[in-house]
């Protein structure tokens, strides 16, 4: 699921499966028409652009009525993810990944960890600082979400579309313990068969876990505690111009392992396809942040 303002990052997405594996089709709903034109003209052949009004319902217009658009964007996810596993069920595994990922080796080592699972989750692994989120954003970070193509999985993405479409806040509500689309899956572990929380701390590796960790280079690859990085969700990263960043919106970015070996690498890329969009595109403008409306944690400049 894509939206105009988060493009750019999702060309840098679709930029990092393309140099880590060959084998895989990036099913895209596009939140603006504008986006599906742009990637039919593109022409990605790894990319299946669909149009919002594809999986449209009575109830996905309600939640469109009664919540805020970002809101809106988190309930979309399960709806997404719902509609591929639907219509294409010669997958063999399928998954929700926000357009703010970025893949530094095949996403299949996630699945592999354990082949025979129905769901892949991966825990927050909260650095010290960000402890006092597990309240509010829960144990799980759904900017992953793996599933094998079988009747547990559907049934989990099935009941979690339906909980979002009901209720989807954009703040934490405590009595409910819930927030956005985020904490419905807590309760997966419980609930369904072969739920399988990601090993690797190199899978959804983010700002709010990465304190924790060495961050290595061995043999050419980024290493995590020694595991490979498998993929990085640049959360709280905001593009400000073509050439002007904030890397983090929480604290300044002070390991330059971190820095020339995972976020240099993105940035590099996010330069890359906005130049390639204002090449193609010129008039496209969506996706930047006037600095003045950032916190000044982390400004960088290319």
């Amino acid at each position: 699921m894509v939206s105009q303002d988060h493009f750019f990052k999702y060309l840098a997405l679709v930029s990092s499966l393309r140099n880590v594996t060959g084998d895989f089709k990036l099913y895209t709903l596009c939140v603006h028409d504008i986006v599906w034109h742009i990637l039919n003209k593109i022409g990605f052949k790894e990319v299946v652009p669909i149009m919002l009004k594809d999986v449209q319902s009575d109830m996905l217009e309600r939640a469109r009525e009664d919540r805020p658009y970002q809101a809106f964007c988190w309930t979309l996810k399960p709806v997404a993810l719902h509609y591929v596993m639907e219509k294409h069920p010669d997958c063999d595994y399928f998954a929700h990944l926000d357009a703010d990922l970025f893949f530094y080796e095949s996403p299949d080592q996630v699945f592999m960890e354990n082949p025979e699972a129905s769901l892949f989750l991966t825990h927050h692994r909260n650095s010290r600082d960000f402890l006092k989120y597990y309240g509010s954003t829960g144990v799980f970070n759904t900017g992953f979400v793996g599933c094998k193509n079988d009747a547990t999985a559907y049934d989990a993405i099935s009941r979690w579309k339906s909980q979002c479409l009901l209720y989807c806040p954009v703040k934490e509500d405590p009595v409910h313990k819930v927030f956005g689309d985020q904490r419905y899956v807590e309760s997966w572990p419980e609930d369904f068969k072969n739920v399988h929380v990601v090993r690797n701390p190199g899978a959804n590796t983010a700002l709010w876990n990465i304190q924790n960790y060495t961050v290595s280079v061995i043999n050419g690859k980024v290493h995590i505690e020694g595991s490979p990085l498998v993929f990085y969700h640049f959360s709280g990263l905001t593009i400000i111009s073509r050439r002007e960043f904030n890397i983090n919106w929480y604290y300044h970015i002070d390991d330059e392992m971190v820095l020339d070996f995972i976020y240099k690498p993105y940035i590099n890329t996010l330069v890359h396809v906005m130049k390639e969009m204002e090449t193609h595109f010129p008039w496209f403008n969506a996706g930047f942040l006037p600095r003045e409306c950032t916190p000044d944690t982390h400004y960088l400049t290319v």
